[in-house]
């Protein structure tokens, strides 16, 4: 018989049958839950609280502690319905599902084509972790606000490879996954047409910056020859097609477009990118780095563009971190070193409830610097620290760990985990290691560029002394080294209010070399050798 499942704080009940995984009953109420691990109940991070009846703790101990499960946390994914029950899901979990940021209506109006009065379109960055949405008067140029989410795909995976395979194993996954992203961009137009009060209706046109297999997703397109090599998308140049037909509500005549794609995962963003930062302008060597899910880099060498695209993961977003979370209230975003201890900064001020990827670099760069993590990532208390800096090094559940931030009375301490660096050890290893195979391809070295340029949100957050000391960036001159912000979103904007930009976009790129780094020469160990964090030695050479 079905079971009665509510969820609060929204109220939402939804009636399954027996055995239902709690994480689908909360899908099926319309409840967002992040499930990084595609539910395999091994990232920890669909938690809730059953505020009353009964449901089996066993799939969730290996992420949960005793005292947590007497509490009634669970794992929405390993937790089955077995009868009724009320389910509380956490202000921390909403807050990750969901962001937002309201640019002011006073802004600028941008350069733009003539359209006429009562015409929106919205420019969009797909991201695999991350979809973000600005809205313009497209008669004025004006732009009236942007709105971020978490991209509804990710409960199938947090990263482009999960979902390709879901594709391959799965007839309807296509379906499924094309659903998500259409149902993501529809609650972002939502939140912008209702924040400034703008019919739906009125928005005509949409632009989509995404890399390649998200673009593919969107469009309904297959994605899995891009899960072998050679890595083929099923299309290069940019497509424009019904909104409507991809379950977008806008306009019944309003258009989607979508960048064209280089080759293999790097796909329009990176188009998108280096039509917003104008790479190929610029008068000396110069490098572009989207630090990412799907670390995109472009190097542009006497007039010529070289791309490359390297699977960080999305542990700079948050995922596959014990505590990992994305910048919101409640996140640890920076840590410093504070005369014998350390120090960090919370967003909001209030208590910390997890740590973003800035913090994560900091922390590990800090520790390196006090030598309590070594060359390989081993943690471990440095044989000289104080004793406020000895008390944060414990062994938790069999693995070591140092506390950031102590837990109020009733909460968890934030702590970051021997897991939790070598899963920033891979992510950073990859982008290393893109960056030298593009360097080597072009025989160009660190030191003599121009311009090291930083995209994507997280970019932005970076301390580029912590990102050289763990050796995510090579050893360039800081002054060299600029913030970018957005760039996928800068180059939708763009190619929405200006369609002259599209042939440019177009332009760049058939102009750009692709390099698949997996057919590269030395790419493997080159990965391996960066996975290793340098010496002080190497970082101040």
């Amino acid at each position: 018989m079905p079971w009665p499942v509510t969820f609060f704080p929204s109220g939402r009940t939804v009636h399954v049958v027996a055995h239902t995984p709690l994480l689908q009953a909360a899908r099926e109420a319309g409840e967002l839950l992040e499930s990084p691990c595609g539910g395999h109940g091994t990232c920890g991070k669909c938690r809730v609280r059953l505020r009353a009846g009964q449901a089996p703790a066993t799939g969730s101990a290996a992420c949960l502690s005793c005292a947590e499960l007497d509490a009634g946390w669970r794992l929405a994914c390993a937790t089955p319905v077995t009868g009724p029950l009320e389910v509380e899901i956490p202000d921390a979990a909403l807050d990750a599902c969901m962001h937002a940021i309201l640019t002011s209506g006073a802004s600028v109006s941008m350069p733009h084509d003539t359209r006429p009065p009562g015409a929106f379109g919205v420019a969009f960055d797909l991201g695999t972790t991350t979809v973000a949405g600005t809205l313009f008067d497209l008669h004025t140029g004006r732009e009236l606000a942007t709105r971020a989410a978490m991209n509804r795909q990710i409960e199938r995976g947090d990263d482009v490879i999960s979902r390709i395979d879901a594709v391959r194993r799965d007839a309807q996954a296509l379906n499924d996954l094309q659903r998500l992203v259409a149902d993501t961009l529809n609650a972002i137009l939502l939140d912008l047409c209702q924040t400034c009060q703008v019919s739906a209706v009125a928005v005509r046109e949409t632009v989509v910056a995404g890399n390649t297999t998200m673009q593919h997703l969107l469009l309904g397109r297959d994605p899995s020859p891009l899960g072998e090599a050679p890595f083929t998308p099923a299309f290069t140049g940019a497509q424009t097609v019904s909104a409507a037909e991809l379950g977008l509500r806008l306009h019944p005549d309003a258009t989607l477009t979508v960048f064209p794609q280089i080759g293999g995962f790097v796909g329009g963003d990176t188009v998108s990118g280096l039509l917003a930062s104008r790479l190929d302008t610029l008068p000396y060597s110069a490098l572009l780095v989207d630090v990412g899910t799907n670390g995109e880099i472009v190097l542009q060498h006497e007039g010529r563009l070289y791309a490359a695209s390297t699977a960080a993961g999305p542990a700079f977003e948050g995922a596959r971190i014990r505590q990992g979370m994305r910048a919101a209230e409640g996140a640890i975003d920076a840590v410093w070193r504070e005369a014998d201890d350390l120090a960090c900064h919370v967003i909001g001020d209030g208590p910390a409830r997890g740590l973003c990827g800035s913090a994560l670099v900091d922390a590990v760069a800090e520790l390196l610097r006090l030598g309590a993590i070594d060359e390989s990532g081993a943690l471990r208390v440095p044989d000289d620290a104080a004793e406020g800096l000895a008390s944060r090094f414990q062994t938790v559940g069999g693995e070591a760990t140092v506390t950031l931030a102590w837990g109020a009375a009733g909460e968890s301490a934030v702590r970051l985990t021997q897991q939790d660096i070598r899963e920033l050890q891979l992510a950073s290893g990859a982008i290393r290691a893109g960056i030298e195979t593009l360097l080597h391809t072009a025989g160009v070295t660190a030191r003599s560029l121009g311009a090291l340029l930083l995209a994507g949100g997280f970019g932005n957050t970076l301390r580029i002394a912590n990102a050289m000391r763990i050796g995510l960036l090579p050893r360039a001159e800081e002054t060299a080294v600029r913030f970018i912000g957005n760039a996928s979103l800068a180059g939708a904007k763009q190619a929405l209010l200006v369609r002259g930009e599209r042939a440019r976009a177009q332009s760049l790129r058939d102009r750009t070399e692709h390099i698949d780094l997996s057919r590269q020469p030395g790419f493997s160990d080159c990965f391996m050798e960066h996975m290793l964090f340098p010496s002080e030695q190497g970082v101040s050479a």
